[in-house]
């Protein structure tokens, strides 16, 4: 009996440890199972059925890749555009270009794309996802040039242009470059070849600057040499009369030179507008505010402001530009320290710099420069902000060659950048060649710009003065810098 009821036990204990086993292959069994359930919400787990997740395009032997402006997944025939560049000088071929494309996982194109394919119209694909359905979209792709290009249309001396060699002022007028003659007549001339057109007889005497207001009035100031006064004037189209803005006589204690430089914001003729006036050695800042045409501030008492970070007087007037009309504006300021004997001290060379009326500044690294600053623009273009800049070398004798640089300074951080750092080409977008050698004693030279809108973006004239020792020395130069919309 009791060598039975052990083998008994034994059996027992057998048939549990088989039950056991059969118990852990169910749950296994039932676990395979539910894990092929599909789709399982509740863990997560979808099936691809976005399709197309983005497109790329190459250019046959470019190893640059331009993707979509927008990454996938895409609607229902919605149309993926891909913007690769082109140039005048080597236009894209849209019926060679190499389609990459990126689909889910399980997911296929039907017809494949591969090799080299023809763009010249919107190429149809059609996406199969992982259920079966069919997803289908366009590709086109967009030709697209270069944010900006530079081309110089024209350059003249003061010879050439039958004028003296003091090529003061330089505005935009009309369709016209306006060139103010130091004590003389105003001459138009053709923006786009430089021939001459008519002139427009002067305000008065020692007629220095000319600009345009930002309803395209043109304005001309006197300067104040031997007791002249400083007098801003707007010319009247419709009477065709030069009429007076603003009168600051010697008498009433205008600075000597007052209307060396000059600027304006704003329409003079209605609403809020401003005039600047600056002179050479010191530090201060002139101006007046109007309303419809009207000084708010009286001629012999205008607002000053003290520049102090300039560190010591200017030897030149500065170029002063205001950025808006607001009451808290920012300004841009450019000013010159040289003389003759300082042409190789770092202490005095120019200076371009943005500042807040809390006085905090931002200003554009000097190497980006030549020794001296003759005249600068700061223009908007929809949400983008540019620095046009001509600036010219100082040698012993005063002279040098200068040219034109232009800068994107959306960010004005970036104006910290110098050539040698990372980012820089995205910062200068634009050096042109050099000008003929010329002697300035003065620093005079200017700039000025145009904003004329085209059908792609815009087209903006920028026009460049260095004035030199004789007419041979003085040159205007004329370019034109396409910005396209992207």
């Amino acid at each position: 009996r009791d060598v039975l009821g052990s083998r008994g036990l034994g059996d027992v204990y057998k048939r549990q440890k088989i039950l056991s086993k059969l118990s852990v292959i169910a749950c296994l069994c039932w676990a395979t199972l539910a894990s092929c359930e599909s789709p399982d919400y509740e863990t997560g787990r979808t099936a691809q059925v976005n399709g197309l997740m983005s497109v790329t395009i190459q250019i046959p032997g470019n190893p640059s890749k331009f993707a979509a402006t927008k990454t996938g997944p895409y609607e229902e025939n919605e149309e993926i555009i891909v913007k690769v560049p082109t140039t005048d000088e080597t236009p894209l071929d849209l019926t060679r270009l190499i389609c990459m494309v990126n689909v889910e996982h399980n997911c296929y194109v039907t017809p494949a794309v591969g090799g080299e394919m023809d763009f010249t119209n919107p190429y149809p694909i059609t996406v199969v996802d992982a259920l079966g359905n069919k997803h289908h979209n366009t590709i086109r792709v967009v030709p697209t040039p270069p944010k900006t290009k530079y081309a110089k249309l024209w350059e003249k001396n003061a010879a050439l242009l039958n004028m003296s060699s003091n090529t003061t002022g330089l505005a935009f007028y009309q369709n016209y470059l306006g060139i103010q003659e130091y004590n003389a007549p105003i001459k138009l001339y053709d923006r786009n070849s430089g021939e001459f057109v008519k002139e427009i007889p002067a305000a008065s005497t020692f007629m220095m600057r000319a600009r345009t207001d930002d309803a395209g009035h043109l304005i001309t100031n006197r300067e104040n040499v031997y007791g002249a006064g400083f007098m801003v004037y707007y010319y009247s189209e419709e009477t065709q009369e030069h009429i007076n803005l603003l009168n600051w006589t010697a008498d009433a204690g205008c600075p000597d030179d007052l209307g060396y430089n000059m600027s304006v914001k704003g329409d003079v003729t209605k609403g809020v507008a401003y005039i600047y006036g600056m002179c050479p050695h010191n530090m201060e800042i002139y101006y007046w505010k109007l309303e419809d045409g009207q000084l708010v501030t009286p001629d012999a008492k205008p607002n000053v402001l003290r520049y102090g970070p300039a560190g010591g007087d200017w030897t030149s007037a500065p170029m002063i530009q205001r950025a808006t009309l607001e009451d808290d504006s920012k300004h841009y300021i450019a000013y010159n320290r040289y003389s003759g004997a300082t042409g190789d001290d770092a202490a005095y060379k120019a200076k371009f710099s943005m500042f807040t009326p809390a006085y905090e500044i931002t200003s554009l690294n000097q190497d980006n420069h030549e020794y001296r600053i003759l005249g600068f623009n700061v223009f908007n273009i929809e949400n983008e902000t540019y620095l046009a800049l001509n600036d010219q070398q100082a040698d012993t004798w005063s002279g040098g060659v200068s040219t034109l640089s232009v800068y994107d300074i959306t960010d004005p951080s970036k104006m910290e950048l110098g050539p040698d750092d990372a980012g820089y080409d995205k910062f200068c977008l634009f050096r042109g060649e050099w000008s003929p050698y010329a002697t300035s004693y003065n620093s005079w030279g200017d700039l000025t710009t145009a904003i004329v809108p085209t059908d792609t973006g815009y087209d903006i004239y920028i026009a460049t003065c260095v004035i030199g020792g004789d007419t041979s020395q003085t040159t205007i130069r004329m370019y034109k810098m396409t910005w396209y919309r992207q």
